[in-house]
């Protein structure tokens, strides 16, 4: 009877490691999955390091000093689904919960990309960049960065996002 409990007890312990290690991001991504005018994917941690990310628009290489774990970018195409730009993005940054997550507020605001931020003041674990259009009815995206990283990183980071926006 004691093995039974002490089974029991384990498998219920590591089901609920499971749940805690999912982001509570991905329930924004779980919401447009499949959805009309929606495109995504993700780069694991071996794509990242199998590759070359560069940080920079002028030709010199900068690396995010944090440790990168995941990407995930997603677009969203008002001309195929049943909301607006504008829409898709409220509804997208709705999907993260205030408690956890907050808006990073930038010295030299940037009208055309919004950051969300999971973490201190210094050390963050995800990074959402949300890229609007000019146009409301036109392309939207969010790329999402998971991992260890400081508040350097961030503009770097939105600089990313807003170039996976634009190839």
């Amino acid at each position: 009877m004691k093995t039974i409990s002490t089974i029991l007890f384990t498998a219920v312990l590591l089901i609920s490691q499971t749940v805690v290690a999912q982001s509570k991001s991905d329930k924004m991504y779980d919401a447009f999955a499949n959805k009309d005018g929606i495109s995504s994917f993700t780069f694991s941690k071996n794509m990242i390091d199998a590759i070359d990310l560069d940080l920079s628009d002028d030709g010199d290489e900068k690396q995010v000093t944090g440790d990168l774990h995941q990407i995930r970018f997603m677009s969203y195409n008002p001309e195929k689904g049943s909301l607006t730009g504008e829409q898709f993005c409220d509804k997208a940054i709705g999907y993260l919960p205030r408690t956890s997550y907050h808006k990073f507020v930038d010295d030299e605001p940037d009208n055309d990309a919004e950051i969300w931020l999971l973490g201190g003041k210094k050390k963050f674990q995800e990074c959402h960049v949300f890229v609007s259009n000019e146009n409301k009815e036109g392309m939207q995206f969010v790329v999402s960065f998971y991992g260890d990283f400081t508040v350097s990183d961030i503009d770097k980071l939105k600089k990313t996002g807003k170039g996976f926006s634009e190839e």
